[in-house]
């Protein structure tokens, strides 16, 4: 099948995207620095979105181009370029119907003013694969650890009577209380409204579902459905974890081992009856290879165990494979797992 990188990366911001398209977009994204990077960015324009602007055709396809270029300063003929048929794509998307994808396009074009226009002066902060947790201290005194392959965008200064952040992954936020400040935590699939608290939150843009686990305090989640409309509001309390899964909007709320979940901030990996889809999707992010699991059945099979961050990927395959079970193939940065 054949696959177009724009297409899908559309769809994974708008939570539409297919398993086999996720697969693609997965070894897509990691086959270069030069890809997380204009994903991320295209990500922050999505997710800037506020409001509609107006702007003629010939504005737009200007500052699109102006934003691939200042993305990709030089291409590799070997690499997934995502401009390969922007000239194309651009002609079908100037017409298309759909607010989300106008929207998208539109802030595409006001990217370059955005940070000339406002006062705001943002810090990003990329923690790549096969990297230690980051420690971040945000300017009110709360501080953050952020995993590996995770993003986090917030202000240099909080000015207004609102604390925003912006999550691409996961960390472990410790939250200063600051009364009649709210402290906001913008991720792919759901807004976390705090005062001050403690809780760890693993929302990843590949990923189908988020996990907020809750540590102390409370914390008020909210999910929202493609249009970016209200779906769920709830509050949390210590040593609830919430999973939300965005493809069926199914919102599960149990009690959890606080400690296990933020084991990884030592370099300890734990899961628990976990299937093993979400494991490979895991180690994905910690390693920087992509994992592909050939069974479908085999992919919702639970596993329960622990691993160190200090070991290699092939030791920690071993121990999943610890059975038996199956055929594990390695190839340069990718990883096959079939049934024997």
């Amino acid at each position: 099948m054949d696959f177009n990188i724009e297409e899908i990366i559309i769809r994974v911001l708008q939570n539409t995207v297919s398993e086999e398209e996720m697969h693609f977009f997965s070894e897509w994204i990691h086959l270069t620095d030069k890809n997380k990077k204009l994903f991320f960015e295209l990500k922050n324009i999505y997710d800037y979105r506020k409001g509609d602007l107006y702007l003629d055709g010939v504005e737009l396809e200007t500052g699109w181009n102006r934003l691939w270029a200042k993305l990709q300063k030089s291409k590799s003929k070997d690499e997934i370029v995502v401009t390969k048929k922007k000239s194309i794509l651009f002609n079908r998307w100037k017409i298309a119907t759909t607010a989300a994808v106008a929207g998208f396009l539109i802030w595409g074009v006001t990217l370059f003013y955005i940070r000339q226009e406002t006062s705001v002066t943002w810090v990003e902060v990329h923690n790549p694969a096969c990297s230690l947790p980051k420690t971040i201290h945000l300017p009110d005194g709360s501080w953050v650890q952020l995993n590996a392959s995770s993003y986090l965008r917030y202000p240099k200064k909080f000015k207004n009577e609102e604390r925003k952040v912006y999550l691409d992954g996961e960390a472990l936020f410790n939250v200063i209380k600051q009364e009649n400040k709210l402290f906001i935590v913008h991720s792919n699939k759901q807004q976390i409204n705090v005062l001050g608290t403690r809780f760890n939150v693993m929302d990843y843009s590949t990923d189908a579902y988020s996990v907020t686990t809750l540590i102390s305090g409370k914390v008020q989640l909210e999910t929202f459905d493609e249009e970016k409309n209200l779906r769920d509001r709830i509050v949390m309390s210590p040593e609830q974890q919430l999973r939300f899964d965005a493809y069926t909007g199914q919102i599960t709320l149990n009690q959890t081992d606080t400690h296990e979940v933020i084991s990884w901030t030592n370099g300890i990996y734990s899961f628990q009856d976990v299937p093993l889809q979400q494991i490979t999707d895991r180690l994905s992010k910690m390693y920087g290879v992509t994992i592909i699991v050939t069974d479908k059945e085999s992919r919702a099979e639970k596993y329960t165990g622990k691993f160190s961050s200090n070991q290699s990927i092939e030791e920690v395959m071993r121990i999943i494979n610890f059975h038996g079970e199956f055929r594990t193939i390695f190839s340069n940065d990718s990883i096959t797992i079939a049934l024997k």
